[in-house]
């Protein structure tokens, strides 16, 4: 009878570590049906950009273009290295490189965070972990990480670097740890070469939180001639490399490639008030990437969403995920050194990036421009210190720990579905009309053009790179500008040319409307617009 019940419950154990793997495949493949169903018809111009400077940097040959135009930031190691893949296996379809890209981007997040949890002692629930990384459980991480991709990058270098610092922190061969601070430096010196992102979201927070343990344990002990195995000085030797790698890629991004290639610089911003009301909004926006309803940047951007509809009620959901995050951190600072080491440095480092983050993006003079999407690189962490809590709770029974897994993978699934949701029925830039405008430009014979922002890319994508859209400041001037275009746009096209107007942006007197002539229309509000030029 005993032997029975203990090949129930070894079946048991296997049944569910093979049930985490499933998870995790299963948010991979929901994350790329998303992008399969919803990827030309919601697509936006951000987005379409990265799969232009693609396809120019596979014409280049390179990594890095000066015939583009960057936005805000240079982001050499991004996904247009993947795009560019893509888009070698799939030349003529852009929607099939797109997909594959964006595979192996959330291939490489899911990784990532396995390959922390390996290093931090949470590989029990590492797949659960990986996969709930993967799915759509917030507007940023739909719009920004599982759709368009942006984050993922971001996101899967706190987890590579921060999986490199718990490594360090236990005693090792010379040559082990020789080769682990190497890489440590190498992947930080990659994340700054991206600008200071990575800085901000993790290398400068770790600094202070392992600055913090030093410190607590110099309070107990002074440390002694074998400081060099204790975990807290390991631990801040490692943040200050991985600090020193960051600055250094950085000053590289300043320094010299800021004088080879067009982007726009942060050079704009400032130091303003301190209120405590920023701190708290800024802390909300963090909260409110788990599935609630109403981020602040969204209703602005799609309007509220009503309580009593499927997404406002699934949104319940993301309140009770924001509540599991901040009751897992304050469970993991009360713990202390009831925890093994790599647990206690992610409940401080989570912290710290509260406390660092909320105070920058608080007092940001541009804080308006500030929204959500910037505290993404730090949701592994939040979703690190969930795992902690459900592997490290005081539990008497398994059933119970698997109960509380299934409730918070069950809370993934309900936020994810009504973020989709809304998502697909109020994108906040995409257009379902845009492509059929695409396909109607494509059967006139089109190849070159002007269009707003919103638009320009966009069809290029959706032509598969057929049509050339000139970005324009406004219709009314053509006036090239400076953004997310090729620097060869700056002279117009020659020829047979369309002006395409959005919804609305036709509503003043068009100067050249004089010698051009419309030739399509339709209800959602895009005109065509023909001229010899």
């Amino acid at each position: 009878m005993t032997g029975t019940k203990t090949e129930q419950r070894r079946a048991a154990q296997l049944a569910w570590r093979a049930a985490g793997w499933v998870w995790l495949a299963a948010a991979w493949l929901a994350g790329l049906a998303l992008v399969w169903r919803f990827g030309r018809a919601l697509l936006d111009s951000d987005m379409a950009s990265e799969m232009v400077l693609a396809d120019l940097l596979n014409k280049e040959g390179g990594v890095l273009s000066q015939n583009w135009y960057y936005s805000t930031e240079l982001r050499v190691i991004c996904q247009q290295l993947l795009f560019k893949l893509g888009l070698l296996v799939f030349p003529g379809s852009w929607h099939a490189a797109r997909l594959l890209a964006q595979g192996l981007l959330s291939a490489l997040l899911a990784a990532s965070y396995l390959f922390f949890a390996r290093g931090a002692g949470l590989w029990k629930s590492a797949p659960w972990a990986a996969g709930a990384l993967l799915c759509p459980f917030g507007f940023w991480q739909l719009y920004h990480g599982v759709f368009g991709g942006f984050y993922f990058v971001h996101m899967a270098f706190v987890l590579a670097s921060f999986g490199l610092a718990v490594r360090l922190c236990r005693p090792a061969s010379r040559r082990r740890t020789g080769l682990l601070a190497a890489a440590l430096a190498l992947v930080s010196f990659a994340a700054g070469l991206n600008g200071v992102r990575l800085l901000m979201n993790l290398y400068v927070p770790l600094a202070a939180g392992c600055a913090l343990l030093l410190a607590l344990r110099w309070l107990r002990a002074p440390l002694g001639p074998g400081a060099a195995r204790d975990p807290e000085a390991r631990a801040f030797a490692a943040a200050l490399l991985a600090c020193a790698g960051g600055c250094g890629g950085y000053l590289v991004n300043r320094a010299v490639l800021a004088a080879r290639y067009t982007f726009l610089d942060q050079s704009a911003r400032a130091w303003t008030a301190l209120t405590l009301g920023g701190v708290l909004e800024s802390w909300s926006d963090f909260l409110a990437l788990f599935g609630y309803p109403a981020d602040r940047w969204q209703q602005g951007a799609t309007g509220a969403v009503p309580l009593f509809s499927l997404p406002g009620l699934l949104g319940a959901a993301g309140i009770l995920l924001a509540a599991a995050v901040v009751v897992a951190l304050v469970w993991l600072l009360r713990q202390g050194d009831a925890l093994p080491f790599a647990l206690r440095l992610t409940g401080v480092t989570l912290a710290a990036c509260l406390a660092v983050d909320g105070l920058v993006f608080a007092c940001m003079n541009d804080g308006e421009a500030v929204n959500g999407s910037y505290w993404l690189p730090v949701a592994p962490l939040a979703v690190a210190a969930l795992a902690a809590m459900a592997e490290r709770f005081p539990l008497r029974r398994c059933a119970l720990r698997r109960a509380l897994a299934e409730a918070l993978a069950a809370l993934v699934v309900c936020a994810s579905t009504g973020t989709t949701l809304r998502f697909a029925a109020a994108p906040p830039h995409g257009s379902l009309a845009l492509e059929t405008v695409a396909g109607w430009l494509e059967e006139q014979g089109y190849t070159r053009g002007y269009a707003t922002f919103w638009q320009a890319n966009v069809l290029t994508e959706l032509s598969d790179g057929a049509i050339e859209v000139w970005q324009v400041e406004d219709l009314a001037s053509l006036k090239m500008r400076p953004w997310l275009q090729k620097t060869s746009h700056a002279a117009p096209p020659e020829g047979r040319v369309f002006v395409l107007a959005g919804p609305g942006e036709i509503d003043r007197s068009l100067p050249w409307a004089a010698v051009a002539e419309a030739v399509y229309s339709d209800e959602a509000g895009y005109v065509v617009f023909a001229m010899e030029q």
